[in-house]
């Protein structure tokens, strides 16, 4: 009788384990899921990002002209610098009137998307001219083939201007970004767009009962759905069996029981933290940490990670809530205050904060707080979990983008000025010439002086034309006008504004060898991209120092650069004896808005606009610098033969750092 008790008592307690064991699972499942969620979600954001800092760089142009003269260039710098962009576009009375980049798309210029035979292309449209929020269209299949997300906005009403600027993300390079599928969590994870329509990961069948994770994304909802690889009763399989080993046990000797639930609960706990280390594991490769409030209890704590995010240890942030009002930051404790206790009295079961908090130091970070409310039965919250990121860097790209408007204005300003001095230099230089046509016939001695004096100060008006001519090529915002250019000689000319830009403490040498091939490109651009190298040059010095510019043929059969491009090319290279860049930020020499400069002295797009001018003309940049060895920049174009034909390199050179 007492076997057959016993016998009932472990079958009940198997299928009750059983239960609990997958309970469990579906919660590791959860927790597991929440960073490659969260790394979507940012994945997403950061390249919408990019429509952003298109928008404010459109707003930003004083006329058409001056748009369609520097779209192509600020575009191109875009998509050269970010993975998964594929092209930009500007958009006027529902047609495309600017793409880039344009090879592939020649057919999309003029193309009416009001007449989009696909339904939600024409709606996103008319959704996007109705509201000044990002509306975003997909993911959807792409005429130029895969899946892809159409993001616009709205731009400020102008007469002749677009009203809409665009972004074409590529889904499949989001979704991978954010390590989707990755086998090694030993879960099968899938994405799911607010149709519920699948577009990433592994294809979850109907019984796999999987896990599901909203993820907040600009203008919808996606969900990221996870199972494990060999199903909820294979996952916990090791469990199961020592609990049942643990049942059979006690039927057979109550005595044993004992010992054996002991050694059980061990290996659960060996589970559970190797669960938990592969967790952190993944956190850490997010730049995340976890966190979790017991409201009933008032006790928040953190993972590792997340204390280090904060700037503490873990012990040091396990407390009270109180305590971790105490390092946000002073001027955002009573905001975040009031609405975490707001959402907390509210139904909402999830809530996004950032703001500021206090490192030991004294220093301030940004930090994003995604949060998940639990609720009694009586609608009370009694838990709340989440994770908290470092939101700096994308403050700060922010941050530069405004920086760039102001840029703007000022070199928009500069221009003006420039082109008003002008006008007063050609009518001093008329007076001076009537004077000194007045002395020219007198054979008086005096007077010949005079004529002399007035020859001269001819010549220092011209010279001072030649300044204002460079400063109006460098700020004017006219369209390009790319031809067969002499590089030599625009470089000689440029020697002058170049010396007065460095100053007497950096040492400038100009080198433009003879018989160098002319070049097909604007030569405004080229004088662009000649002063943003050697301003780095100058910044990079910082005291006394040395810089180079040497202009040459290189031919193929010469010794060449390190990774530069095969074939016959006109070679400008910019060298300086400056404190050089560490292979972290060589590698992001030409993104767009990076810089290692303070706010007030870069804007980081400098680089970026020298690799979309050299792009647009066919050529590569290569860059090569070591911290304290200084740094060398090697800009390729394309040499033009003797009737004016471009010699073209083969396909697939390279391009980028040495």
């Amino acid at each position: 009788m007492a076997g057959v008790v016993a016998l009932a008592m472990a079958v009940a307690f198997d299928g009750w384990y059983g239960a609990h064991l997958e309970a469990e699972a579906r919660v590791a499942v959860q927790r597991a899921m929440g960073p490659t969620a969260a790394a979507l979600r940012t994945s997403v954001a950061r390249r919408v990002a990019q429509l952003n800092g298109l928008h404010s760089f459109v707003e930003a142009q004083p006329t058409r002209a001056a748009l369609d003269a520097s779209f192509q260039t600020f575009a191109g710098g875009i998509v050269a610098a970010t993975v998964g962009v594929r092209t930009l576009q500007l958009v006027q009375d529902g047609f495309i009137v600017a793409t880039w980049p344009l090879a592939g798309n020649e057919r999309a210029l003029g193309y009416n998307l009001l007449a989009d035979p696909r339904p939600e292309v024409p709606n996103g449209v008319r959704r996007a001219l109705a509201t000044d929020s990002i509306v975003i269209t997909g993911p959807i299949l792409l005429v130029q083939g895969g899946d892809g997300l159409l993001v616009r906005k709205r731009l400020t009403p102008r007469p002749g201007f677009p009203q809409l600027v665009a972004v074409i993300l590529d889904v499949p390079s989001i979704v991978a970004e954010a390590g989707i599928p990755d086998r090694r969590t030993g879960l099968r994870l899938e994405v799911r767009d607010r149709s519920d329509r699948w577009f990433g990961g592994d294809t979850l069948s109907a019984d796999a009962s999987p896990e599901i994770l909203p993820i907040p994304v600009p203008d919808g909802d996606w969900s990221l759905r996870g199972a494990p690889i060999d199903g909820w009763a294979a996952f916990s399989a090791s469990e199961r069996l020592a609990a049942r080993a643990a049942a059979a046990a006690m039927v057979l000797a109550v005595m044993l029981l004992g010992a054996l639930v002991g050694l059980r609960q061990v290996r659960m706990q060996d589970a559970i933290a190797a669960r938990t280390a592969r967790l952190g594991v993944a956190l850490r490769a997010g730049r995340m940490g976890s966190w979790e409030l017991d409201v009933t209890a008032d006790r928040m704590t953190f993972d590792e990670n997340g204390a280090a995010i904060v700037g503490r240890a873990m012990h040091e942030v396990d407390g009270p809530l109180e305590m971790f009002f105490h390092i946000i930051h002073p001027e955002d404790a009573a905001f975040v205050a009031r609405v975490f206790l707001e959402i907390l009295k509210s139904d909402r079961p999830e809530y996004t904060l950032e703001h500021r908090v206090l490192l030991p130091d004294g220093s301030e970070r940004w930090v994003l707080v995604l949060g998940e409310i639990e609720r009694d039965e009586r609608g009370q919250a009694v838990r709340a979990h989440g994770v908290i990121s470092d939101a700096s860097d994308r403050r700060a790209i922010e941050s530069r983008a405004r920086q760039l408007e102001r840029v703007e204005t000022i070199g928009t300003m500069a221009g003006g000025v420039a082109h008003d001095f002008n006008n007063l230099l050609a009518a001093i230089s008329s007076f001076i010439e009537l004077a000194r046509d007045g002395v020219a016939a007198s054979s008086d001695v005096g007077l010949t002086m005079v004529r002399d004096d007035l020859e001269e100060a001819l010549k220092v008006a011209a010279r001072a034309k030649g300044l204002t001519a460079q400063l109006l090529a460098f700020s004017r915002g006219a369209a390009s006008e790319p031809r067969a250019a002499d590089l030599g000689r625009t470089l000689v000319e440029m020697e002058p504004l170049l010396r007065r830009l460095l100053g007497q403490r950096v040492a400038l040498t100009v080198q433009a060898a003879a018989g160098t091939p002319s070049v097909w490109i604007d030569p405004s651009q080229f004088t662009q991209v000649v002063l943003n190298l050697v301003v780095n040059a100058r910044d990079a010095i910082n005291g006394r120092g040395e810089i180079a510019l040497r202009l040459r043929r290189i031919r193929a059969s010469e010794d060449r650069p390190a990774r530069a491009p095969t074939g016959e090319w006109v070679l400008l290279t910019v060298r300086d004896s400056g404190s050089g860049m560490s292979p972290e930020v060589l590698r992001r020499v030409f993104e767009p808005y990076f810089t290692t400069k303070q706010e007030s002295r870069g804007t980081g797009l400098g680089l970026a606009v020298v690799q979309g001018v050299v792009r647009s003309a066919g050529g590569h940049a290569v860059v090569e610098s070591e911290p304290g060895q200084g740094t060398t920049f090697w800009i390729f174009l394309p040499a033009l033969d003797a009737q004016g034909r471009r010699i073209s390199p083969p396909a697939g050179t390279p391009t980028g750092t040495a």
